[in-house]
């Protein structure tokens, strides 16, 4: 499989993924003035798109990027 996230891409992924991951901690922590159900989904959720933004980094490979036919890496087609 070829690349499809290019280094400015995978920055804000990286940068994306470390709030997400943050909002969730302090989803947790604070609560937000959520109630106890609704706190754990807000967390969960938040949690979830860190994971994805740090699991597209990994494998450089967007599959929005690839849906939209987009290829930000330079010197590859």
């Amino acid at each position: 499989m070829e690349p499809n996230a290019g280094g400015t891409d995978r920055t804000a992924r990286v940068v994306l993924g470390v709030l997400a991951l943050l909002s969730s901690v302090a989803v947790v922590v604070y609560g937000g003035g959520l109630s106890g159900d609704l706190q754990l989904v807000v967390a969960g959720a938040t949690l979830v798109f860190a994971a994805v933004m740090f699991v597209t980094v990994g494998v450089r490979r967007c599959p929005v990027n690839a849906l939209r036919g987009r290829n930000p890496c330079h010197g590859r087609e």
